[in-house]
């Protein structure tokens, strides 16, 4: 009896046949979007404390009185014009206070997978850098921030384009520090199991059972 067909294409096809195998790099998406789905204990959201803008604010305090002198100086001379001093005291108060609305436009998240910069006034940018990047974690403290308890805490990458990133105005900065060290490390446990595991990796190991 011949076959139709639709049943010759049923007896041509191979059943069970085996799915292929997954690539290297499908192996290292899958396992670092499982790495990072686990990884979402919040270390850190906020934004930097208007407290680092200090200096913005002093050096503004000194150019108003200097241009103030300057005026007083030379009213016996000129005559004294409110019109010109007005428009240079408005141009260091918006000097003066940019600083401090790019800082409330700024937002920090930091996570046990990535940190995460959110910045802009009327054209948001949003930057991430891995935790893996981070090859060393400091923080400083000048004499100005001690009083308010805040801190910079700096970051040495892997990234070529920004090799040093920088987290102003930070409170709590050192125990930050502590936290997002711990992070990194068990972040980079983390991949290192991953990749390990996978076959053809380098670096896999596999233990045989007698």
């Amino acid at each position: 009896m011949a076959l139709s067909p639709v049943n010759s294409q049923f007896a041509d096809a191979q059943p069970n046949q085996a799915a292929p195998p997954f690539s290297t790099d499908d192996w290292s998406r899958r396992s670092e979007k499982g790495i990072y789905a686990m990884a979402n204990q919040v270390i850190f959201s906020g934004a930097p404390s208007q407290a680092c803008n200090l200096p913005a604010l002093l050096k503004g305090g000194v150019v108003m009185a200097m241009i103030g002198g300057v005026h007083l100086c030379t009213s016996n001379s000129f005559p004294f014009q409110w019109n010109v001093l007005l428009a240079q005291a408005g141009a260091v108060l918006i000097g003066v206070a940019v600083p401090f609305v790019k800082t409330a436009f700024t937002r920090i998240v930091i996570d046990t997978a990535r940190i995460s910069w959110t910045q802009g006034i009327l054209h948001r940018r949003v930057s991430t850098l891995e935790l893996s990047r981070i090859q060393c974690i400091t923080s400083i403290h000048p004499w100005w921030q001690r009083p308010f308890g805040i801190g910079t805490v700096i970051l040495t990458t892997t990234d070529a384009a920004h090799p040093l990133r920088r987290l102003p105005g930070i409170s709590n900065a050192d125990q930050l520090c502590k936290r997002l060290g711990e992070a990194v490390a068990m972040h980079r446990e983390r991949l290192g199991s991953a990749y390990t595991n996978d076959p053809n990796a380098r670096g896999y190991s596999q233990v045989h059972g007698m």
